[in-house]
């Protein structure tokens, strides 16, 4: 049985809880915190002011954590870029509306890739045999490739376009947008097609251990179904390191992303495109590294936070999820 009371005992799981559930705060309270020029299509970036100089604006009135070049070649990266080249982008905005599209990449990347393994581990671990083997083998092949050999593939397959799989209604409110609005761009494929193999191993290890239990002989004589037995007995008992994994694998999912982003590759994390566009300032001028500090520190902050929040959350879960802990 699950010590929820351990669980809630520990500062660090708090820790957890709070940065993950202000993440989700910030991307449900989007269009509040950072009102949308266009409240039925709101954009990634929004554009203040005008700049011919092109260098950032110091935080203001108007932009609370000051603003960054927009970048001309904003079309490489699968957005469309604005009317106004000289004009700025909010940082704050697109640090509020950028905790959507990380969430949402996340959660997609995982889920979906967790999802594949799973069933790929279970269905692999209970049959046995060839069947096994010849899984195992086909997934030790995924993991010999590199990731970025394969985002690099699948952008030159698919350039930098990004696609939606639902028809969206014309008027979207504000929670159809966020749940309904799912970019999917070349690094997501890239990373579900190439992710799911630790969940494989994962479960399948357990899967192997558990088949053989007396509980699942007993299931056996009883004349249980075999998706009976592993919808009923073994996937419950299995899954827990692959949660575990999974909670963990949403930050750095994100992280890994805005870092393909940065170095090139076209993507829907929009805090990886701003800190492309604030690349040329990170240095600083004049041998001062934070003289235009607003351009890459709160975004940074941001990915960071969100990076150890899903991580705290996954040692919280581990500690509850696995046995020798408990």
């Amino acid at each position: 049985m699950l010590d929820w009371r351990k669980f809630f005992k520990r500062r660090q799981n708090w820790l957890a809880l709070f940065l993950v559930g202000s993440f989700f705060f910030v991307a449900l309270a989007a269009p509040w915190l950072a009102p949308p020029d266009d409240p039925a299509n709101p954009p990634p970036f929004k554009g203040v002011g005008r700049t011919f100089d092109r260098l950032p604006q110091a935080p203001n009135e108007e932009s609370p954590l000051g603003t960054v070049g927009q970048l001309a070649n904003l079309a490489r990266f699968g957005f469309t870029p604005g009317q106004d080249r000289f004009e700025q982008w909010d940082v704050w905005y697109t640090l509020v509306w950028g905790t959507r599209s990380a969430l949402k990449f996340g959660l997609i990347v995982t889920l979906t890739s967790a999802t594949l393994g799973i069933l790929v581990g279970i269905i692999a671990g209970y049959a046995g045999g060839v069947i096994n083997q010849s899984l195992m083998l086909v997934t030790d092949a995924f993991l010999t490739f590199p990731v970025i050999a394969a985002v690099w593939l699948f952008q030159r397959v698919l350039y930098t376009r990004l696609y939606n799989p639902f028809v969206l209604p014309e008027e979207l409110v504000y929670w159809e947008q966020f749940l309904l609005r799912l970019d999917i761009d070349p690094i997501m494929l890239a990373m579900i097609v190439f992710s799911w193999m630790p969940y494989a191993r994962l479960v399948n290890g357990m899967v192997i251990q558990q088949k053989h239990a007396d509980y699942i002989t007993a299931a056996h004589a009883m004349g249980a179904h075999s998706w009976r037995i592993i919808w009923r007995h073994l996937l419950p008992n299995a899954i827990s390191p692959a949660v575990v994994f999974g909670a963990r694998d949403v930050g750095s999912s994100v992280i890994l992303a805005t870092a393909f982003i940065f170095i090139g590759f076209a993507g829907s994390v929009t805090w990886g495109v701003m800190l492309v566009a604030a690349r040329d300032y990170v240095i600083g001028l004049s041998g001062n590294p934070f003289a235009y500090w607003w351009t890459f520190i709160p975004i940074s902050l941001g990915l960071i936070l969100f990076g150890v929040g899903w991580n705290l959350l996954g040692d919280g879960l581990n500690d509850l999820l696995n046995p020798r802990t408990r």
